[in-house]
């Protein structure tokens, strides 16, 4: 039996807790066995330890860590390591997820590695569909600076190793797109976009409700600004706000997904960093 599988995917501090939380109203399994609350994040991550384990391996058997800019070449994924550990995915899969009949999970690395899950999850039979979680650069600079040190340029260049190189490989697959501030102040919105874009239950009224009041809190979002503002004072930073943009007009439903936007997108792939 073929199972419907959604992936959170976005940059790190770019609301993809949040956002996987939400989907869990809309009846998608996300595991059991998920990763401990920190300080930086108390609400928790949402982020299933089996699936951050592979993925941070799969990150080791390239030579790369999570905060390396270095680009991914599609060839890197063939080498016999990545081999093996698709092969143990996929098992995990199978054995964590694949019985449920809409499951998913969440992981920022797992975006730079979709060449990696996609595959996997055609081994799995599992119908895939994709939340994109995007926020502000300027907010995840100002995050990543505030918990790594992390220089502006370097925040940027990461930003777009996460967002830009792979998103084309769910071109044609059901997709949506949610902005953490838009999230943030209309959590009931977002979340019906997110069931109607993906075709999932439609959500309670009381779990938006506890959602919004348990989880979505205002006083960890330490930087908000407005969509415009991105920085674009260099070459990196203009790419930077090109690409934002176009995924915001996606979230706000400006755009959609269609030709115009692969277009678009492929562009901003093939500019220089």
């Amino acid at each position: 039996m073929r199972s419907r599988a959604v992936l959170v995917v976005g940059m790190h501090r770019s609301g993809t807790s949040a956002v996987a939380r939400g989907i869990a109203t809309l009846g998608v399994f996300l595991g059991n066995d998920f990763l401990d609350a920190q300080p930086e994040n108390p609400t928790g991550y949402w982020e299933d330890k089996g699936i951050v384990e592979l993925d941070e391996r799969v990150l080791r058997a390239l030579d790369l860590r999570w905060d390396d800019v270095a680009p991914i070449a599609p060839a890197a994924f063939r080498r016999f390591r990545i081999r093996m550990l698709h092969a143990a995915a996929v098992r995990y899969v199978k054995r964590t997820f694949a019985s449920h009949p809409i499951w998913g999970f969440k992981d920022p690395r797992t975006i730079r590695l979709l060449p990696f899950w996609r595959s996997v999850l055609r081994k799995c039979d599992a119908d895939d569909a994709y939340v994109v979680a995007i926020r502000n650069p300027r907010s995840v600079e100002v995050s990543l600076f505030r918990r790594q040190s992390m220089d502006a340029a370097t925040a940027q260049r990461l930003w777009l190793a996460h967002m830009v190189p792979y998103l084309r490989l769910i071109r044609g697959r059901p997709m949506v797109v949610v902005d953490y501030d838009l999230l943030m102040g209309e959590p009931g919105a977002q979340l019906e976009r997110i069931a109607r874009a993906l075709n999932l239950p439609e959500p309670d009224p009381r779990e938006i409700d506890r959602f919004a009041a348990e989880f979505l809190n205002e006083t960890l979002r330490h930087s908000v600004f407005d969509p415009a503002d991105v920085g674009a004072a260099s070459d990196l930073g203009r790419r930077t706000q090109r690409a934002y943009r176009l995924l915001y007009d996606l979230a706000t439903d400006r755009l959609a997904p269609n030709e115009a936007f692969w277009r678009a997108w492929q562009e901003i792939e093939s500019s220089p960093s």
